[in-house]
């Protein structure tokens, strides 16, 4: 991801520094090229039915948390947020009832995507809303360039087998579904047609 994020500060530096006459040639080469670079962006990022790429992130409480430790455990609610959002602040209270509910029966862990924010930031946050659930700060972007996240929240659902079931969108009433997760996943023509494969 940082790759593209390389590419696309270069274009748009390019932009500024075409002389008048060829502004317009430039510009639809440069949005032709924006264009193709947010196409590779979806068809490679974690959608549903992919295995979940593995990652290891030290928790706020020093502890190893690993993705495929929970591989024929339990689900995995994955959550990137930043302390500043304000959707993010809103959909806390959210994840600590389900922690308290269903804390045994999936993981939840928030990953902090670290832009525009600090670990100081985060502590701050999670003492002000008594977080119950584990969360980490993504030093480097690491798992966030993994998962290929672009806005914060952005939410996964992975199943006991380490499928993604959900990239967003994840159902209000999670009980329901929770024995669903626990299932081989098996694509519907609904999931077929909102996922971008190579």
């Amino acid at each position: 991801m940082r790759g593209y994020k390389m590419i696309l500060l270069s274009v748009l530096l390019g932009m500024h520094q075409v002389s008048i006459g060829f502004v317009m040639p430039r510009m639809t080469s440069t949005l032709i090229g924006l264009v193709l670079l947010l196409i590779g962006l979806s068809a490679s990022a974690a959608n549903i039915g992919d295995l979940a790429p593995d990652f290891r992130v030290t928790t706020q409480d020093g502890s190893e948390f690993r993705l495929s430790d929970f591989r024929g455990e339990k689900p995995v609610y994955v959550v990137f947020w930043n302390s500043w959002c304000s959707y993010c602040i809103k959909k806390t209270p959210r994840y600590q009832k389900l922690q308290e509910q269903f804390g045994d029966k999936i993981e939840i862990i928030a990953i902090n995507t670290t832009w525009s924010d600090s670990p100081e930031e985060m502590r701050s946050f999670e003492e002000h809303f008594q977080i119950k659930y584990s969360t980490a700060f993504d030093t480097g972007e690491l798992v966030t360039d993994q998962f290929q996240v672009l806005k914060v929240p952005t939410e996964f659902i992975i199943d006991i087998n380490g499928v993604i079931r959900y990239r967003d969108s994840v159902p209000e009433y999670v009980a329901a579904h929770l024995p669903d997760w626990l299932l081989p996943y098996i694509p519907s023509e609904d999931a077929a047609q909102f996922v971008c494969k190579k």
